[in-house]
């Protein structure tokens, strides 16, 4: 069950994300290390502590800067919660069958965040898809195979 350990982590990723992934940025890419501890807590404790942490996690990440309050929140949500979805389905935990439950999570998430985003602005939805989505995606799997290889167990316990 979740505790103190947990809000601890929660709260020092959420520091960790505002103050050390812009100086990892490449272009307009960024690591997203709350969406990495939202999975991790996804995969090892289920769905519903995945989404409170996912949306609790978002809220207070939106509220120190990105523009729109809840977006970080939403996207989260919805990540958690499709990734706890297949997770619960007794997916194969060999390395091959996660890693691409995890793209296709990480791929969602900043889709639904990054077109959300640029509501509005003169970029179209490939423009977006290929400028931010897939840099993004892609830099936060990399962080995810690190995370893998320097503990294997701490994604999904």
């Amino acid at each position: 069950m979740p505790g103190p350990v947990h809000l601890l982590l929660l709260i020092l990723t959420i520091i960790l994300q505002v103050q050390v992934a812009p100086l990892f940025s490449v272009k307009s890419a960024t690591p997203d290390f709350l969406l990495i501890l939202v999975l991790a807590i996804t995969f090892q404790k289920g769905r519903l502590w995945g989404i409170g942490a996912a949306f609790s996690v978002g809220l207070i990440f939106d509220v120190f800067g990105t523009g729109i309050i809840g977006l970080s929140s939403l996207a989260k949500s919805v990540s958690t919660y499709i990734a706890g979805f297949f997770a619960s389905e007794r997916l194969e935990r060999r390395f091959g069958a996660v890693s691409g439950l995890l793209m296709g999570v990480l791929l969602l998430h900043d889709s639904l965040y990054y077109l959300v985003l640029n509501i509005g602005t003169q970029m179209s939805f490939w423009s977006v898809f290929f400028k931010h989505v897939i840099p993004s995606s892609i830099y936060t799997f990399s962080f995810l195979i690190m995370l893998h290889l320097v503990r294997p167990r701490a994604l999904w316990g």
